[in-house]
């Protein structure tokens, strides 16, 4: 009897069975990579984010023009003026579904009112920052209104870190000094549905002397979404 070389339809049906799956394979879990490292990417740029905006409190550059001070009085010279930066307010913008992932942050003035014997407080013009990679923010208490006061005490000269679950405006900012109900320093960054395996928070210290001290760490009270 004659032999027949080749293979038979059903050993190169389970061929390509067999390849088709170890290829969907592949592919999945390159794309889980992808996604894992863009999570990670995502998280670190927004806490390098919070890393510079604390670094421009401890080293304070004026970028008043014209020196004019937000909080009345005519023009001054750079250094002439009562009117000095105090630190950064950094808050959330976006509501609904796009809660989380952009922010704005703004210049702290302060000036000091000797009839009133009391400090009142301007926001200077804001500079936005967008979340990389589609991955947003909120607090462990899943609440999406954030907002940072970075500051520098004016009375003592300590550096402080305030996290809130709401957002104030120019004329409340000077609530948020006076204010002592401050929320957990816990900053949860997540995905919207990606298969990322872990979830990541940034964590800011009341007090610092250095920005390093913003850390990311495996997150405590968050879920996804």
């Amino acid at each position: 009897m004659k032999r027949q070389d080749g293979f038979t339809i059903i050993e190169v049906t389970l061929f390509l069975a067999v390849s088709g799956f170890f290829a969907i394979s592949l592919l999945v879990g390159a794309s889980t990579a992808v996604q894992r490292q863009q999570y990670r990417d995502s998280v670190q740029s927004f806490a390098n984010y919070l890393r510079s905006q604390y670094s421009q409190v401890i080293n304070v550059e004026n970028d008043r023009n014209f020196g004019k001070c937000p909080i009345g009085g005519g023009d001054t010279n750079r250094g002439q003026s009562e009117c000095v930066i105090l630190g950064r307010y950094i808050e959330t913008v976006a509501d609904g579904d796009n809660a989380g992932d952009r922010y704005r942050s703004y210049p702290v003035y302060g000036l000091y009112s000797k009839a009133g014997s009391s400090w009142k407080y301007a926001l200077g013009e804001s500079v936005s920052y967008q979340v990389n990679w589609g991955a947003k923010t909120k607090l462990a208490n899943s609440n999406t209104n954030i907002s940072v006061l970075m500051y520098r005490d004016p009375e003592s000269g300590g550096l402080q870190v305030k996290l809130f679950n709401s957002r104030f405006s120019n004329t409340s900012i000077s609530k948020a000094f006076s204010d002592s109900t401050v929320s957990d320093n816990e900053i949860c960054v997540y995905d919207d549905g990606w298969m990322s395996g872990e979830r990541l928070s940034v964590f800011l210290p009341q007090r610092a002397g250095s920005a390093d001290a913003i850390t990311v760490g495996n997150a405590r009270g968050c879920s996804n979404g």
